[in-house]
Parts: structure tokens; sequence; C-alpha cells
């Protein structure tokens, strides 16, 4: 059976307008979506890509974009206070859940935390926020702080990053279906189009 799977980073703006369309996607196509966190700032370093935000212009532009596509959306944005964010912390404490027994809870920690980064600016990285955010989604908040650290989760959300890289992907939200990627908030509709045709 197909599925989409939707590599992202709760640092980037547009994996946040992107997992808001997730479920819409779904019930549109039937096709399920794997949620699989990855570390951007690591696929940067390996593609020799770099913050939209360093290019002055195109920084001013991405900040009118974002406020376009959530109105569009109908989904709340605020541009957070801590941009860019070293987002290490939440995204192992979202590997963590990947590989844990709870995994089916992972799309729900992932919108929380996405909320709290992008539309009450949070700040994601520390223990009371992603633990409160666990809380949201279901999750026991002390066993998801206790397993960042782990080394099984560190090893998780690198080879998670590794593997996206060496199918091709270079920025978030890189969306999979087999070894096409989309990448891209905006080419969710050509996502839509390619799974009518499978």
């Amino acid at each position: 059976m197909a599925e989409i799977e939707l590599f992202f980073d709760i640092g980037s703006s547009y994996s946040y307008l992107a997992s808001t369309q997730m479920d819409g996607v779904t019930a549109r196509t039937g096709v399920p979506v794997r949620w699989r966190p990855f570390l951007l700032g690591a696929v940067f370093k390996a593609t020799g890509n770099n913050l939209p935000i360093s290019v002055p212009a195109k920084a001013k532009w991405m900040l009118h974009d974002m406020t376009l596509w959530s109105h569009h959306y109908g989904v709340p944005f605020r541009m957070p206070s801590r941009f860019p964010l070293v987002t290490l912390r939440p995204q192992r404490a979202l590997a963590g859940v990947e590989r844990s027994d709870e995994a089916a809870r992972l799309p729900a920690f992932a919108r929380a935390l996405f909320a709290a980064y992008w539309a009450e600016d949070q700040d994601v990285t520390t223990d009371a926020v992603i633990g409160a955010c666990a809380t949201t989604a279901g999750l026991d908040a002390a066993a998801v702080i206790a397993r960042i650290d782990a080394p099984e989760t560190k090893a998780q959300l690198r080879a998670t990053t590794d593997e996206a890289v060496r199918r091709g992907a270079f920025g978030a939200p890189a969306m999979f279906v087999g070894e096409v990627l989309f990448w891209g908030n905006d080419r969710i509709p050509l996502l839509e189009q390619y799974l009518a045709t499978r």
C-alpha cells in the first residue's frame, strides 16, 4: 500500500504549514502519512543548502509568504521571536516517540510542538514545553524527556536524517511517495495529483 513519508523539522516554517494539511491529504486520497522527524540543520550541511533567512531579501519575502499561506489554510501563525532555532532536543524527543510503542501518537506530538512554536511563540527546546506538548498528545511527558538523550534515540534521528539525504532530500518538508520526492508545502497539490494517477 502506498504511503506518504513526511520528513519534517519543527523549526521549519513550511513543515509547519504542510503538517496542517496532512489529514486533508489522507482524507482526499486515502493514502496514510508516515511522520518522520529529521534534523534539518544536518540536511543543510550534508547538501550544501542554507536557511532562507540567510538571504535578507528572501527572509523578508518568506515572512510575507508564510502569512499568505497561513491565511489561505486558515491556520494560526506568529513569527517566533527565537528564529532560527536549534531543534535538536525537540527532534530527538520526536524520534524517541517514533521508535517507541506509542509511535501512533507521533503526529499529535508533532502538531503540538508545531503549534507551540509557530502559533504561540514558545521555546520548544525546553523540557517544560516539550513535556507539555507530550502531555497534550497523550504521552508520558517524563518518559519522552528521559528518552531525548538516550543513545538509541540519537541513532534513530541520525539514521532518519541520513536516509532522507540519501534519497534526495535537501530541505523541509520533504514528502516521498516511494522514491519520488515532493519538496515544499506548495507541492502538496502536485503530490495529490501524482497519487491520483497511481
